[in-house]
Parts: C-alpha cells; sequence; structure tokens
C-alpha cells in the first residue's frame, strides 16, 4: 500500500494532547522507517492486535507455537505497511517472546532471522525486539544453544546503525568467550572489526571501556603500533571525571600507555605516565605503592634524553613535597641540576647502587583492593632481566651526556686522554660515545680531529668572525676603562669640595 505524504505536525505552544490515542498518532507520525521515511500511521490495529495476542498465548499453550507465529505474522505485515508504530512492536516483540517461552531454539532463531528481513523496517521496534533477545541469552540452557543464538544476533544486526551498540556487546560476549579458551588471535581480529568511536548512541564511558579491552589485546600480541593507534582515541580529559569507576580506567589506561612507552624506550613520556597514575586518588591509598611509584617518576625522568622539557620536569619534581620522605632519591635528582660532573663508578655505582639496582618492589606490599593488577611494574632496574642491564647503560650514557655538556661549558678544545679521563671511558669507547652524541645533535658543533687527537667542542670561527669578535670585545673594554675613568673623576671631584669646604 503506498504511503501518503504528510505535513509536519503544528501543536500550539502550552497546549497538550488530551487523549493518549492523540499523542499515539503524534508517535507514529515521527516514527522513522528502514529507510529514513517519515509517515503517518494508516490504520490503528490496537484491537486487532490484543486479539491476536490472545488467539497466539492459546495456540501455544495448545502446543502449537509455530501456529500462533504464523498467525501474527499476518498482523506484524499490516501494522509494518500501515505504519501502526506501537502495534507491530508489540506484535514483533511477543513473536520473539512465545518461541522462547516454548523452549523452541530452533524456531527462535528463524524468527528473528526474519522479522530482520522484512521491508519497510522500523527501526525502533527492531531495536526493541533485539534488546529483549540479548536478555534471553543468559537464560538459555547451555553454552551451545548461547552461542548459535549470539551468532544469529550478530548476523542480523551485522551492518544496523541503529542496532550497533547491541551488536557490539555482543561482540564483546564473544571475543570474552575466545579469550577465556586461549583463541587470542580470533579475540583480537574480532573486537578490531568494531570501530566504536564512531558510535554515537553509545556511552562515553562504554567505549573507552572497548577501546582499553582493544589496546589490551593488542599489547598482549605485542601490536605496539596499533595500541598506540587505538589510545589517541581516548581523550585524556575523559579522566579528568570523577568517579571510582573512571579512576580504575584511568590506572588501566596509564599502565598500557607505559608499556606501549618502554617497548618505544620513550622514556620522557613512560615518566609522565607515571606521574598522572601518581596524581590519582585511588594510589595514594596505600603509601608504599606510592613512594614506588615516585622512585619511577624518578629513574624514567633520568633515563630519559636532555632536552627543554626533561629540564622543567626535573625542576618540578625536585620541588615535590613527597620527595621529602626519599631523601635519596632528591639527591639523585639534584646530581643531573647541579652544573657539576656526575663520576659514575664513585658517585652513582658507589653512593646510589643500592636505591638503583639493588631494590626490589614486590606484590605483596601493593595489594590495595583490587588496584595492585592495574598498577604497571614497578621494577626499573631488574638486573636478573635483559630490560635491566639495557637501561643501567642508558643511565650511564645519560651520565655521560651530562657531562659533555658540562665539559662544552668551560672547554672551546679537549684531548682525548683528558675527556676519557673525565668521562671515565678508554679512548676507544669515548670516541664512540662522543661521535654519537654529536650525531643525536647533544653537541652538534663539536668536531674530532684524529691525528691531533683533540676535539673541538666549539665550532672554528673565520677570519671575518674572529675579527668582529675581537672588535666587539675591545668596544667593551673601551667602554669599561670610560666608566671607570668617569667613577673616579667622580670621586676626585666630591673628595675635591670636601677639603674645600673644610678649609
Amino acid at each position: 500500500m503506498p504511503l501518503k505524504e504528510v505535513e509536519p505536525i503544528k501543536v500550539p505552544v502550552g497546549e497538550k494532547p488530551s487523549k493518549i490515542n492523540e499523542m499515539n498518532d503524534v508517535f507514529a507520525q515521527i516514527s522513522n522507517f528502514g529507510d529514513g521515511r517519515l509517515s503517518k500511521m494508516e490504520v490503528d490495529y490496537s484491537a486487532d492486535t490484543d486479539k491476536a495476542i490472545v488467539e497466539a498465548d492459546k495456540k501455544q499453550k495448545e502446543g502449537s507455537t509455530r501456529e500462533a507465529i504464523e498467525l501474527l505474522q499476518q498482523l506484524e505485515k499490516k501494522s509494518r505497511l500501515d505504519c501502526d508504530t506501537k502495534s507491530n512492536e508489540r506484535i514483533v516483540r511477543h513473536m520473539v517472546k512465545l518461541a522462547f517461552d516454548a523452549k523452541q531454539w530452533d524456531l527462535l532463531n528463524e524468527t528473528v532471522k526474519a522479522l530482520s528481513k522484512k521491508r519497510a523496517l522500523i527501526k525502533m521496534n527492531m531495536t526493541y525486539m533485539i534488546r529483549d533477545c540479548i536478555e534471553m541469552i543468559e537464560k538459555l540452557p547451555n553454552e551451545s544453544t548461547k552461542e548459535r543464538f549470539i551468532e544469529t544476533l550478530r548476523a542480523v544486526t551485522a551492518g544496523k546503525i541503529y542496532v550497533e551498540v547491541e551488536r557490539a556487546r555482543l561482540t564483546k560476549r564473544v571475543v570474552n568467550k575466545l579469550e577465556a579458551e586461549g583463541k587470542l588471535d580470533e579475540a583480537c581480529e574480532m573486537i578490531m572489526e568494531m570501530q566504536v568511536e564512531t558510535y554515537g548512541s553509545m556511552e562515553i564511558t562504554e567505549k573507552v571501556k572497548f577501546l582499553l579491552h582493544q589496546m589490551r589485546l593488542s599489547i598482549q600480541k605485542e601490536q605496539y603500533t596499533r595500541a598506540t593507534i587505538i589510545s589517541r582515541k581516548i581523550s585524556d580529559k575523559f579522566f579528568d571525571r570523577e568517579g571510582d569507576e573512571i579512576e580504575l580506567m584511568k590506572l588501566e589506561f596509564y599502565k598500557y600507555m607505559i608499556q606501549i612507552g618502554l617497548n618505544d624506550e620513550s622514556y620522557l613520556d613512560v615518566c609522565k605516565h607515571f606521574l598522572s597514575i601518581f596524581k590519582t586518588p585511588k594510589s595514594a591509598e596505600d603509601p608504599h605503592t606510592h613512594l614506588e611509584l615516585l622512585k619511577c617518576i624518578v629513574f624514567y625522568l633520568l633515563l630519559s634524553p636532555h632536552d627543554c622539557e626533561k629540564w622543567d620536569l626535573l625542576q618540578r619534581i625536585k620541588g615535590m613535597r613527597e620527595l621529602e620522605k626519599l631523601p635519596q632519591h632528591k639527591e639523585l635528582l639534584k646530581l643531573f641540576i647541579r652544573q657539576e660532573l656526575i663520576f659514575w663508578k664513585e658517585t652513582i655505582e658507589g653512593e646510589y647502587s643500592e636505591i638503583l639496582f639493588g631494590e626490589k618492589a614486590t606484590d605483596e606490599k601493593m595489594a590495595v583492593d583490587g588496584v595492585a593488577c592495574l598498577m604497571p611494574n614497578l621494577e626499573v632496574f631488574p638486573m636478573s632481566k635483559p630490560e635491566g642491564i639495557k637501561r643501567k647503560e642508558r643511565l650511564h650514557d645519560c651520565v655521560g651526556e651530562h657531562n659533555v655538556r658540562m665539559i662544552s661549558k668551560y672547554y672551546t678544545r679537549i684531548s682525548f686522554q683528558q675527556m676519557a679521563k673525565l668521562l671515565e671511558f678508554n679512548i676507544e669507547q669515548m670516541e664512540t660515545f662522543v661521535c654519537k652524541l654529536i650525531v643525536e645533535g647533544v653537541i652538534p658543533d663539536a668536531k674530532i680531529h684524529r691525528p691531533s687527537q683533540i676535539i673541538y667542542l666549539s665550532p672554528k670561527l673565520s677570519t671575518v668572525e674572529i675579527l668582529d669578535q675581537w672588535g666587539s670585545n675591545i668596544h667593551k673594554l673601551t667602554s669599561t676603562i670610560n666608566k671607570v675613568a668617569h667613577l673616579i673623576v667622580k670621586e676626585e671631584m666630591v673628595h675635591g669640595m670636601e677639603i674645600t669646604q673644610k678649609a
């Protein structure tokens, strides 16, 4: 039956429909169909629907469930094509309920599939039906029946925007089951298909949970690039909200970000992620864990390459009140702030070896209600593992970088032997290390002259530059002499006046 074009509804301001039927007409007119049409209800099938449902219930009690559903199918078609939204909703939901109550699971699957393939579908009613079906899943008798029904629901919701949230929840059920069975590849592939960040009807909290799940599976499969891409879909501002659930999600998010940062050896990012966890109220519930986090902040900051951001963080963290409880760590931090050389063997390995390479953060001390499982690994230098040895070598390089920057402030050129002595390297190691710093831009103007075994830490000036520099220095010198001469004359005049007055 062809649908009639209707004019927009005009309701005077301040007036309300006086009857329930009038309200139903309003809802019917704004019903959104499968192809996006807006149509007005042609016929009201409310009375026919009441009778048909009663007859269908009788047939079901007699054991003729299939006949009961077929009886409702005829009226479902009429109500759908004539745009009776309310009646169609009741019929569709009751058809599914009949099959479920009769425990005829094959018929239930067939009914859901048949209803989803009708033309001129009313989206709202299909959404209600799918939600009813999702509630039925837990009441099914066994796992095989549940799996089959979930697959049916996933099939009928595929590619339909108005049930994308329901499909995502069904998919998550399947993914959790695959994970429990150890089928990580299948689980990861399935959940990655869900682009939940584009789902406008999904709550932001549920979206973030999906994205965190995707990050976790990506990290488990060591797909760190994919995990990084997913992490960018989560805004840091989301975690500014209050609530225990948000805090736990924040801890989980930064735990994954730390794992990504450690894989990329982005130690400054790791330091900032630990700092975000440190500022979370949940982490402060256990004083021991709180201090362990602060230690990690200090260590990873020292491991990061020197730049303006690192220098700013060094100053900020040094001023934190909580650092007063860790005096040795504070002194270690100050070593990299002072404009002095740091001696590796005497200072780092001698005075700070215990706090750097000797301490271990035990899991028993970190059990705070279930927060422990969301905490990242707090061991920075596990010397029994390759990453611990690698980070110790990185710390040695950071000490060397600091020393080279200090040397370049006081030397314009230096011999190989003297540089090796100050850096506590042999000449070959020193040469390799300095070449690396030149390439990385730590001392970009430095040059190595191997025949004379001299390192030029400042760029060689041209004749014109030397002359300009000399002229500038002479100008400063003459200006200073003139100023001093002026002051001397001033003093002589003052004292001369005093002598004259006394005479």
